[in-house]
């Protein structure tokens, strides 16, 4: 003989859909706890973006990218270096790149790091890429999962 927990009486709950009510958090309060959740994440982010962007290596690489972008034999050294790396680029994949055009990219490539508005800005860029590597670090390390490697396109952020 079975017990009456186990028939369903219409029109009322069980003891089992009783004490199940009373112990699982209603949907309302879920939704509620992970709404307030995310939002303390996005304003943690939005205060982290904001010391990035006063960080002395962040104001660095904006000062070093406005001249660089003043600087028009810069921007012809870069155009050239470009330009003739696109040209090269499928003897580069191939390796049937000769010596000759080998030695010519690197010329184009040092008369361009050779300009005092590419060097700083490389400087600075190098600079801020390890303030965002060692930040990414400490993210890691709070979340126990690789920040970075998840923030790129395909990951859980992109």
């Amino acid at each position: 003989r079975r017990s009456s927990l186990h028939r369903p009486v219409p029109g009322r709950l069980s003891e089992v859909d009783v004490a199940l009510q009373q112990t699982l958090p209603d949907a309302t309060e879920v939704l509620a706890a992970q709404r307030a959740a995310e939002a303390e994440v996005f304003i943690a982010a939005e205060t982290f973006g904001a010391a990035l962007r006063a960080s002395p290596e962040f104001a660095a690489l904006l000062r070093a990218s406005d001249a660089l972008k003043a600087d028009a034999g810069a921007n012809a050294a870069i155009e050239a270096f470009g330009r003739r790396q696109a040209e090269l680029r499928m003897g580069a994949m191939f390796g049937t790149l000769g010596g000759v055009e080998r030695a010519e990219l690197e010329q184009l490539q040092a008369a361009m790091l050779a300009c005092p508005s590419v060097a700083a800005y490389v400087a600075a860029r190098a600079d801020f890429q390890g303030v965002c590597m060692e930040t990414a670090g400490v993210i890691s390390g709070q979340i126990e999962t690789d920040f970075a490697a998840n923030s790129r396109s395909g990951g859980c952020c992109g």
